[in-house]
């Protein structure tokens, strides 16, 4: 069985920033993904120095020198399951944005995508899409982050709202 801790749009300078929480759960993982929009190059770099194995991608609003590292999408396998991870880099409304983000990762099980702060899990085509909604509370919206177990028995998901 593998734990993915599923996080997305952190939006902060420093992982001090962060809840408490997520730092427990992502320290937990077997492999922790970035969905992008970190913001800043420290939160990326304390979360890989945290985890056992990262997997992230840049966003729409991260600085250059995030984008210099990380890919635009990436696709990684665990347990014969493929899994994309994106974060729409070219931005624009966050609504209805699943069809393009199929279009990037053809072939895969598993979507993992950040950028419109809300929450989703959901099959289309046989395909799970899965946002972690934003790592940071904010104007009423608590933070959460998603736990993706893979294991014999399948896929399962866990939402997680943070303190």
């Amino acid at each position: 069985m593998t734990r993915i801790v599923v996080i997305a749009d952190t939006h902060a300078r420093s992982v001090d920033a962060l809840p408490q929480e997520l730092l427990k759960i992502a320290a937990e993982g077997d492999v922790v993904v970035h969905c992008g929009d970190y913001t800043s190059i420290a939160v990326l770099r304390e979360l890989q120095a945290r985890s056992k194995r990262f997997i992230g991608v840049y966003g729409n609003i991260d600085p250059r020198e995030i984008r210099d590292e990380l890919p635009q999408k990436a696709v990684f396998e665990v347990k014969g399951k493929k899994i994309g991870v994106i974060h729409p880099h070219w931005g624009g409304p966050p609504w209805d944005i699943e069809e393009d983000i199929a279009r990037e990762l053809k072939g895969v099980d598993i979507i993992l995508f950040g950028h419109t702060h809300d929450l989703c899990h959901e099959t289309k085509d046989n395909v799970v899409f899965l946002n972690p909604g934003q790592a940071y509370p904010s104007f009423g919206t608590p933070a959460s982050a998603a736990i993706l177990t893979i294991g014999e028995e399948g896929i399962d998901v866990e939402i997680k709202t943070l303190k």
